[in-house]
């Protein structure tokens, strides 16, 4: 005979073992979004005076157990009614949490609300409640919030800061301008507050008035270095490098021994280009750093960017010699060994680097160089070890075009075609997968799987910018559909304007269409970003074409002397110079 049990009974006889789960358990629902997943802070003696009736306990018990099972929306209601019927901060706390990660934000709103009243003074309790107010765009009410936390806060500054971090989040430059604009109203002396409304100008893409409110900081504080650093990168970003650089070396003639300023210096110093005079900058920086592994990275970095390899691989050694920051120490040294064709080296170095992601691409590269270096069963073996050791499902479309890359150095094109293919089968519309096997098709002679598998992408992917330039370009390079790749390219231009690939592909579009000033333009613009072999070939023809035959001989002569055996540069000599 079947015995029947009263279910609130057994709970109830259950609460003190169920009691550190119900409240603030959960631990398979994170906090919020981005946040660590919830623990429980309840000790089993300070739940157990906690003076819940059994009925309350019941239902937390079958909102815990549904939050568990991740029916978000039964736990959320679940916790809301309750921390109506309980004075227990926790019930509303956990409410609060659960109802920002499911970014029920007008329940957020209420949990967060309710957690306050309860009289506790956690200082998370208010800034979820602002994250909330913020998200359903509620200013006004989040600016009264934020203006009672600053006029209470100890440390207003940390305070701003904070309101920034969310702000970031809320990804709403429109509310962040509107509410740092009120707490500048309340708060006109603070620096920060300043400095965060020239931030959310900045993310509006209003520029002069992030200009203008960097100028409000920089009125308070004259020397303040997150004030002058954004100044300068506003000014830089806006073509007005020079000012920028001014406004710096006046600061820096100021207070020379300002190691964040300098970097700052040196950092717009090679956004803008001008690497002659960087190398000076990191040389003070390396010199008075002394052993300070972020600073000696930062300054490797600027190098590498700026070109300057040798002081990039000097700074890297004594990083690697400080004990800090080893992976990316001996990543950006192998990088150099690579560029340098030292592959022997580079694996090494490479070898060296273990953790993350940089590990992982680390051994990936070294499975392609042992390639390259001629032992194309080493590379694969490689691969095949770090699918064993790294059993990750993102990894694998990494190491399928690896290996796919490995097989059209060692020109076995065909078989990285049947390598992708299989990829394909696992990973069916993988959009990396299409792109290299349309690539790979392209090298194995088979125009029309290239064009099939572009095609295909673009459909998938009407915005990818690469597959649309690839189209293009082909169409344009074989004088056909010049229509469609005037389409496909001026798209991918706009989607990436700076891009010199594209610059390339446009204006090799322009020299079949007869347009020749605007092909050297173009094209001009594209070999001044990347002085690329095929990219001289094609401005060369443009030029000669155009009537500038001095100037294409002479571009074509530079461009052979740095790459004498390139064979379209080759090809332009022999069909056009002879």
């Amino acid at each position: 005979m079947l015995k029947c049990f009263d279910t609130k009974a057994v709970a109830s006889k259950a609460i003190s073992a169920l009691v550190p789960l119900v409240l603030l358990g959960c631990s398979s629902i994170p906090l919020a979004p981005n946040e660590a997943h919830a623990q429980s802070t309840v000790d089993q003696r300070t739940s157990s005076q906690s003076g819940m009736s059994s009925q309350l306990m019941f239902e937390l018990m079958i909102a815990e157990l549904a939050g568990q099972r991740g029916q978000l929306d039964v736990a959320l209601a679940g916790y809301l009614s309750a921390s109506e019927r309980t004075d227990d901060p926790r019930v509303s706390e956990r409410a609060a949490r659960l109802a920002l990660f499911g970014r029920q934000w007008g329940e957020a709103e209420t949990a967060a609300q309710r957690w306050i009243s309860l009289g506790t003074d956690n200082p998370e309790a208010q800034q979820m409640l602002g994250q909330a107010l913020l998200r359903q765009n509620k200013t006004e009410l989040a600016a009264e919030l934020y203006i009672d936390m600053l006029v209470d806060a100890d440390d207003k500054r940390q305070v701003l800061r904070d309101i920034q971090v969310e702000l970031q989040r809320n990804d709403n430059p429109e509310v962040a301008v509107a509410l740092m604009q009120q707490l500048i109203q309340r708060f006109p002396d603070e620096v920060e507050a300043h400095l965060g409304l020239a931030r959310a100008f900045v993310t509006d893409n209003s520029v002069a008035e992030a200009l203008t409110a960097t100028e409000g900081a920089l009125a308070l504080d004259a020397s303040n270095t997150e004030a002058l650093l954004l100044n300068a990168q506003i000014l830089g970003g806006t073509g007005r490098a020079d000012e920028a650089l001014t406004s710096l070396e006046s600061a820096l003639r100021e207070t020379p021994g300002n190691h964040n300023l300098r970097v700052g210096y040196a950092r717009l110093l090679v956004e803008t280009g001008r690497y002659d005079e960087v190398a000076d900058e990191l040389e003070i920086l390396h010199s008075t750093s002394g052993d300070d592994a972020d600073t000696l990275l930062t300054i490797s970095l600027l190098a590498l960017e700026a070109r300057r390899i040798d002081k990039a691989r000097t700074y890297l050694d004594d990083l690697l010699a400080s004990g800090a920051h080893q992976d990316q120490a001996n990543f950006y040294l192998a990088r150099i060994a690579d560029d340098q064709k030292q592959y022997e080296q580079a694996m090494a170095s490479y070898d060296a680097v273990t953790q993350g992601d940089l590990g992982v691409t680390a051994q990936l590269r070294a499975a392609e160089l042992a390639a390259l270096a001629g032992d194309l069963d080493e590379g694969r073996e490689r691969l095949a070890a770090l699918a064993a050791l790294v059993p990750s499902p993102a990894l694998q479309p990494r190491l399928v075009m690896t290996e796919s890359r490995m097989l059209q150095s060692a020109g076995q094109a065909l078989e990285a075609v049947t390598v992708l293919s299989d990829g394909l089968e696992r990973f069916p519309d993988n959009g990396e997968l299409l792109y290299a096997r349309a690539l790979a098709a392209n090298s194995a002679d088979d125009p029309a799987a290239m064009v099939g598998d572009l095609n295909r992408l673009i459909e998938l992917d009407p915005d990818n910018a690469h597959a649309l330039n690839a189209l293009g370009y082909y169409y344009a390079d074989e004088n056909i559909e010049l229509e469609l790749a005037e389409q496909m390219l001026v798209k991918a231009q706009a989607l990436m304007p700076d891009d010199p690939a594209i610059m390339d592909s446009l204006g090799w579009l322009r020299y079949r269409q007869g347009q020749y000033g605007e092909a050297i333009d173009l094209l001009t613009n594209a070999y001044e970003r990347f002085p690329d072999p095929e990219i001289a070939a094609h401005l060369a023809e443009a030029l000669w074409l155009n009537g500038a035959q001095g100037e294409a001989r002479e571009l074509l002569e530079q461009a052979l002397q740095d790459n004498p055996e390139d064979e379209r540069l080759l090809a332009v000599q022999d069909a056009v110079f002879k």
